[in-house]
């Protein structure tokens, strides 16, 4: 059946640039200092976890192997509350997957403060990190899905790498300036959100080692959880009241203009 506008999980550019940015800073920031796992960027795991196993080093392959799990388990979770709410006529809430999100950094943050130790890859402490940081991450994959007609993924890059390419040959190859806009809007989504993952690891990196410094992207979070809840309010009220939003990078339309 046709999903209405507040059932479908689309956002605003600077919306997925900011979770892409947090995604990217969390992710470098874990890999970095805490453990070298990732707990957003799933490819990379993927192929450290294959190395691991090739040369029988079975204490990383276990951690990788838990990122991974974990990560997938919170896209499960995320998504099957969003199928309940669905089903049950309510609007979707993802400003409240992502409260959660920055409630589980922030427990990934006091573990790191609190539970210092020897060298790492000595102690066990590391699974709570791997657990939270990456069901979070799989949480926040959940919780942006479009900007506009571009469907995204604001926890890993390799996907929008992939298809900046291919939608850059399409725009270039395109008759004429109506074919060519919806590749021209898609390279500019995915570039941003390169440039955004990018950036937030950047930052990561130059900031350095100190666990404070993952305050910033759980700031963020709670950030981008309140607007996005106001953001959510004023398409409700619209959708209510029966108004059109011109703008279709918004994410949203008037319920009857629905495919």
């Amino acid at each position: 059946m046709p999903l209405s506008s507040h059932h479908r999980l689309s956002g605003t550019l600077p919306y997925a640039v900011a979770l892409t940015a947090v995604a990217g800073f969390a992710d470098t920031h874990v890999f970095l200092f805490l453990t070298r796992v990732f707990i957003a960027n799933m490819s990379g795991n993927l192929v450290l976890f294959g190395i691991a196993l090739g040369e029988g080093r079975w204490t990383p392959s276990a951690r990788f192997l838990t990122a991974i799990v974990a990560f997938v388990v919170g896209i499960g979770v995320a998504s099957l509350v969003h199928d309940r709410r669905r089903r049950a006529g309510k609007r979707l809430r993802p400003d409240v997957l992502l409260a959660v999100e920055a409630g589980l950094l922030t427990f990934v943050f006091l573990w790191a403060y609190l539970v210092r130790g020897d060298e790492e890859g000595a102690r066990i402490v590391v699974y709570p990190v791997l657990v939270a940081g990456a069901f979070a991450m799989g949480m926040q994959n959940a919780s942006l899905l479009r900007v506009g007609a571009v469907a995204v993924a604001t926890t890993y890059a390799s996907g929008s790498v992939a298809r900046f390419g291919s939608e850059g040959a399409l725009a270039l190859g395109a008759t004429d300036a109506t074919e060519a806009s919806p590749h021209l809007r898609a390279v500019r989504v995915l570039g941003a959100l390169i440039v955004a993952y990018v950036a937030g690891a950047a930052v990561a990196a130059f900031l350095g080692r100190s666990p404070g410094w993952l305050l910033v992207p759980i700031a963020a979070l709670l950030v981008i959880a309140v607007l996005n809840h106001k953001r959510l309010e004023r398409i409700e009220a619209a959708r209510m009241s029966g108004e059109v939003d011109p703008d279709p990078e918004r994410g949203w339309t008037h319920p009857a203009s629905d495919p």
